[in-house]
């Protein structure tokens, strides 16, 4: 994968979206009529969006002739030379390949009335190229670029160009302005602007981590089969894991005892903590995630004699090799969940600063030490819990509907070199 996070949704979940939002506005939206003269006579022009929107998430391939024609109408390259529009040409196809795709309106009812009894009526099929961009704030908008219909065999086509495909263009704009998908977030995650990537009945935003840039083609061209789902690299599963393990840093343990031995009281006490903390994905069928760590600290040991006085003697201690926690990853609702299930072996290593441990109390210290603190640790990892990554519900507002469009059912598998979380979605009124 060519990046570190694409989250997505297939044409099934857009169109269910698309068919909430139209029940909902209809008719403040997809309907109106305007007034408009044709040589010396007035008509009124009606039109009336029958059917909800069908997003077709196929990328259009934008023929040269077309872009010239656009091009050309735009003031700033009005007098450009044949090579200046050339390149011009070029770089709006690279602007919008990849980010655009088609919205149908497969039955648009145009009436025309000219005062005298006699009305032209006819159904057409509306289609509406639209291009998926990305705000400063990393918000994506729809954009539509332009309106388009076959000829109509019983209304003049002038009525279609000139009143019609206009004011279905300002329509969409207003509907699809308030359709603005934020950018996926993971706390603790730094990430670069999303890429929206439209591919075959597929619309994507692509991410990277923030030090590895914006994401950059080519993308995949194969995708998990569920409505909804979300793709994590290997170096993304690692930074979760990172910033997830990151309060281990420093975790402090204390453990102290005393007991009598032949009338004298004997005693240890010694704090250790955890540092280094360090994350390793181990990319199995389920991808696992192994949390080494170091412990270390320091204590003190001694007798307090019965006829008086005390010999007591410091050491460092530590836990060698390195304990290693192995987090397996499964879901919970929307949240990619790591629970700690089975902890390395260790030993507990002591080395005196100062002083000699009586050898009366030597084994004690060094058996309650090793227990105290291997039970320790062992209960604090594996009983370790933790959210590493949420996906939250996706917004639709445009007055004055207000839809959350959430995932459901996510469950998780590897996807040839990515972790995927698939499942479906819910659309919902707010």
């Amino acid at each position: 994968m060519n990046c570190d996070l694409m989250v997505g949704a297939d044409v099934g979940v857009v169109n269910a979206t698309s068919k909430e939002v139209y029940g909902q506005l209809y008719p403040q939206y997809f309907t109106g009529s305007q007034p408009f003269d044709l040589e010396g006579v007035s008509f009124t022009v009606s039109w009336d969006v029958k059917e909800a929107p069908v997003f077709d998430l196929t990328p259009p391939s934008f023929a040269e002739e077309t872009l010239r024609a656009h091009l050309t109408a735009e003031r700033a390259v009005g007098q450009a030379t044949g090579s200046e529009l050339t390149e011009h040409v070029a770089a709006l196809r690279d602007s919008l390949d990849g980010s655009t795709f088609r919205v149908r309106l497969n039955q648009v009812h145009i009436k025309i009335d000219s005062g005298d009894g006699n009305l032209a009526e006819e159904d057409v099929a509306v289609t509406v190229d639209v291009q998926a961009t990305t705000s400063g704030t990393g918000l994506f908008s729809l954009n539509p670029l332009r309106a388009t219909a076959d000829a109509p065999s019983k209304v003049d086509k002038i009525f279609l160009d000139k009143v019609v495909l206009p004011n279905v263009l300002d329509q969409s704009r207003k509907v699809l302005s308030g359709i603005t998908l934020p950018a996926p977030q993971i706390p603790g995650l730094s990430l670069s602007t999303p890429v929206p990537v439209i591919q075959p009945q597929r619309a994507v935003a692509a991410l990277n981590l923030a030090e590895h840039g914006t994401p950059q083609p080519p993308f995949p061209d194969s995708w998990p089969q569920k409505p909804f789902f979300a793709l994590l690299g290997r170096d993304a599963v690692e930074r979760i894991a990172q910033v997830a393990t990151a309060y281990l840093e420093g975790k402090p343990f204390h453990a102290g005892d005393s007991k009598d031995f032949a009338g004298s009281s004997a005693y240890y006490k010694a704090d250790v903590s955890m540092h280094n903390v360090r994350c390793e994905v181990v990319w199995d069928d389920v991808p696992t995630v192994r949390v080494r760590t170091a412990v270390s600290g320091s204590g003190s040991a001694g007798i307090n004699w019965i006829w008086g006085g005390s010999t007591d003697a410091f050491f460092d201690l530590s836990l060698e090799p390195d304990p290693t926690v192995t987090l397996s990853l499964a879901m919970s609702g929307t949240t990619l969940k790591a629970t700690a299930v089975d902890v390395s072996s260790f030993d507990l290593k002591l080395v005196p600063t100062r002083g000699d441990i009586v050898s009366l109390i030597v084994s004690w210290v060094v058996d309650a030490l090793s227990s105290t603190f291997g039970g320790i640790v062992r209960s604090a990892l594996r009983g370790v819990k933790f959210p590493v990554g949420d996906f939250p519900a996706i917004p639709v507002d445009v007055d004055p509907v207000h839809l959350d469009v959430t995932p459901t059912d996510l469950t998780l598998a590897r996807f040839g070199d990515a972790l995927a979380l698939q499942g479906d979605v819910t659309v919902t009124k707010r």
